[in-house]
């Protein structure tokens, strides 16, 4: 049962004799706020039962000799409040009784022999046939439906029970609370008993593992086990959290609830990291929920960076200000990213440079061998050494390491006749030879194209020194050559990056233009990465990531590592990482999803899973969800509670082992700040045009047309503008 419990985010103890002793006094007397009970004064009457300063009712909520119940249960129902229908939890009455201290809710279910209900409900049904009138009819054909449901769907019939122990004050008149049931609870269609004389009989056989006693003749009912589950199911609805970091939703309901989306900043602790992995089929309202999430945590101080391939973030971004690079070939994202300080050259600085190097020179999804790695690590940290100390000679440790060396090969390649002295002449000739080639190569400033020159002088002698066979040097000059001086890409590693970007608190690379450049496009992402670890190390506030479509692009053996420490890095720097994606693949025929990505984010967020509905199994073995997590999200966007809202969607969000469905809801403004539809965008460009105004005026002035309108639906709205070709500025009937 525990581990039940744990996997549904419930913790749960043993209590001590003490602790469990206090709970039953605290239940005996119906105070649950006091530290100290005193059980004195029991005065038990027929309709209610008395203790110290207060008395209380146990409310039978099913009359068995007159069984009344609603036909359909729904985990919500509607209230009017200010002539506003607001949906609110089927009990939400419990929470209303006029002058009650504590209500206490009781649903007990008994499981009996189903082979002896069978027999029993087969003879009821025929002593009803053998009476010949309208109401044994309808009897018979009820308990004939029961018995093929049965049969069907192999459904369990159980005896039930539900009450109700509401306690007041001593002076209070409890028949308020007894209409204020009887009204509420008839709305909904359920008539409570009338007759619940037996109080103290009903108020032992609440005690937990005492219901036992409960009168099986005029106490429990009969039905499905199905109905009895969800009669009195009071749905427990997320709370606001107590956390600063608030991003806002709403419960299903419709009120606003504010969670922490990064599950570690709060009062309570539910991840280790708040890198997250966001899974949505097109349609499903994935890039509504981020540039959402994303605007409130730029409002709350959290810089962003955004990579995209759709235009997704554009309108969210000049909205705010932000800074949007999209990627030309007259202005390209470029950097420099071998122009560092000394004290930067560290094993993460060379693992990308290295890293970077070989994506060039081997592709993204090539594996390249260990001599290649080693020998582009040496070639890094050589040419660094030329630049910042410049390179004087070997030191003693390194000569006689060479010295030793040189000496085996000697052994195993020298003439028989040769003399020691001559094997020693050879030798230090040698290494005077390979310290007049390092003193010759010289750094005169960092950049792609001083390394790619020191490169491809040095690597053939370290090849050629260590008697190094297999590489493909050809391959590796022309492959490099495109991003040196004269090369295609020769801006792309040999420009400094703008360096206000450290100060922008929101940008958003467009890199949509070369998604098919299997060259630029991992290169490119790679950078954006590299400059936003940089962000991390500089920039003190909390930052986020957030990577749509082109993570893939770096989603290969090769890379792997450097996800880890991306994800790692982020954990260290008050950072979050977010890989957005709307292809199922992406994750099922990957390793490198699951190992790099997956296992590294502590929050995972599903839109509706609809689509993906008949390989969902791949998706719940990947992720690693419950049964009861994958039920809640096939609920997404089931509900009928959407009649009246502004623009909405659902969304499961699972953060350490919490989870459940929220709803992203947001005003028409929003959306318009949001949307990717070019007939939105196109009605909104021609009223900042033609208004001449800012980005966020023309949004108002684009909604408050939209309201006057009285169409409904945005795009028909947006189609009115484009076919008029100008702002409406509609006026308020009067």
């Amino acid at each position: 049962m525990r581990d039940q419990l744990r996997d549904r985010g419930v913790s749960s103890r043993f209590l001590s004799a003490s602790e469990a002793k206090f709970y039953v006094d605290q239940y005996l007397s119906q105070n649950y706020t006091s530290k100290n009970v005193s059980l004195n004064n029991f005065n038990v009457k027929d309709d209610q039962i008395g203790i110290g300063d207060r008395k209380f009712k146990v409310y039978s909520l099913v009359d068995v000799d007159s069984i009344v119940l609603p036909t359909l249960i729904r985990p919500y129902t509607n209230i009017e409040v200010n002539n506003i229908s607001m949906p609110v939890d089927l009990m939400s009455m419990v929470d209303s009784i006029p002058e009650a201290k504590s209500v206490v809710f009781n649903q007990v279910i008994f499981l009996p022999s189903q082979k002896q209900e069978m027999s029993r409900l087969a003879k009821k049904k025929n002593r009803h046939a053998s009476l010949p009138n309208p109401s044994n009819q309808i009897a018979v054909e009820d308990i004939k439906k029961v018995e093929e449901l049965i049969a069907r769907e192999n459904k369990q019939l159980v005896y039930c029970h539900f009450n109700l122990v509401v306690t007041v004050d001593v002076k209070a008149d409890l028949q308020k609370c007894t209409n204020h049931l009887e009204n509420t609870f008839g709305r909904i269609g359920i008539q409570i008993s009338q007759r619940a004389y037996n109080q103290l009989e009903l108020f032992v056989s609440t005690f937990p593992g005492n219901c036992y006693s409960l009168n099986k003749d005029y106490d429990r009912f009969l039905t499905l086990s199905d109905a009895a589950g969800c009669l009195m199911y009071k749905e427990k609805l997320p709370k606001s959290e107590d956390t600063p970091l608030k991003v806002y939703y709403t419960d299903r309901q419709g009120v606003p609830v504010a969670i922490d989306i990064s599950g570690k900043e709060g009062k309570r602790k539910l991840t280790d990291n708040s890198n997250f992995f966001c899974l949505g089929p097109s349609g499903s309202g994935k890039s509504f929920h981020m540039n959402s999430v994303v605007r409130q945590l730029w409002e709350q101080n959290t810089d962003v960076v955004m990579v995209d391939t759709g235009n997704s973030y554009e309108g969210l971004c000049e909205y705010v200000g932000g800074k949007y690079i999209s990627y030309t070939e007259e202005h390209p994202i470029t950097m420099n990213p071998f122009r560092i300080q000394r004290e930067e050259l560290n094993v993460e600085k060379m693992d990308f440079l290295k890293n970077l190097i070989m994506l060039i020179w081997k592709g993204n999804y090539a594996i390249p061998t260990k001599i290649e790695e080693l020998l582009i690590e040496q070639v890094i940290k050589e040419y660094y050494e030329a630049y910042f100390v410049g390179f004087k000679g070997y030191n003693k440790s390194q000569i006689d390491a060479l010295h030793k060396k040189f000496l085996i090969e000697t052994a195993t390649e020298g003439k028989p006749t040769d003399t020691n002295k001559e094997v020693e002449e050879r030798i230090w000739k040698k290494i005077k030879e390979m310290e007049d080639r390092r003193k010759a190569l010289v750094v005169d400033e960092l950049s792609f194209n001083s390394f790619f020159e020191y490169s491809t002088e040095r690597i053939p002698y370290i090849c050629n020194e260590n008697k190094i066979t297999g590489i493909d040097l050809s391959s590796y000059n022309y492959s490099l050559s495109e991003f040196y001086r004269g090369g295609t890409y020769e801006r792309t590693l040999n420009e400094n990056i703008d360096s206000s970007l450290f100060d922008e608190t929101f940008i958003v690379f467009e890199i949509d233009t070369i998604k098919d450049n299997k060259t630029l496009f991992p290169l490119v992402t790679l950078i954006i990465m590299d400059v936003f670890i940089q962000k991390m190390r500089i920039k003190k506030n909390r930052k986020v990531l957030v990577i749509e479509e082109a993570w893939k692009a770096v989603a290969s053996p090769m890379m792997a590592e450097y996800i880890k420490y991306l994800y790692k890095t982020a954990r260290k720097f008050w950072a979050m990482v977010g890989v957005v994606t709307q292809e199922l693949q992406d994750i099922i025929g990957s390793p490198i999803v699951k190992e790099a990505i997956i296992n590294n984010s502590d929050v995972t967020i599903l839109l509706d899973q609809g689509k993906f509905k008949e390989r969902f199994d791949d998706i719940k073995a990947v992720l690693g969800l419950t049964d009861v997590e994958c039920r809640k999200i096939f609920t997404i966007n089931r509900l009928e509670n959407t009649e009246g809202r502004s623009f909405f969607r659902e969304v499961f969000i699972r953060r350490g082992l919490a989870s459940d469905v929220y709803g992203v809801e947001e005003p028409r403004e929003c959306y318009m700040t949001y949307t990717t539809e070019r007939a939105e965008k196109e009605a909104l460009k021609l009223y900042k045009e033609q208004l001449q105004c800012s980005h966020q005026e023309a949004i108002e002035a684009y909604c408050r047309d939209w309201s006057l309108s009285g169409i409904s639906k945005s795009l028909a709205f947006a189609q009115k503008v484009n076919n008029a070709g100008q702002v409406l500025n509609l006026k308020q009937n009067k």
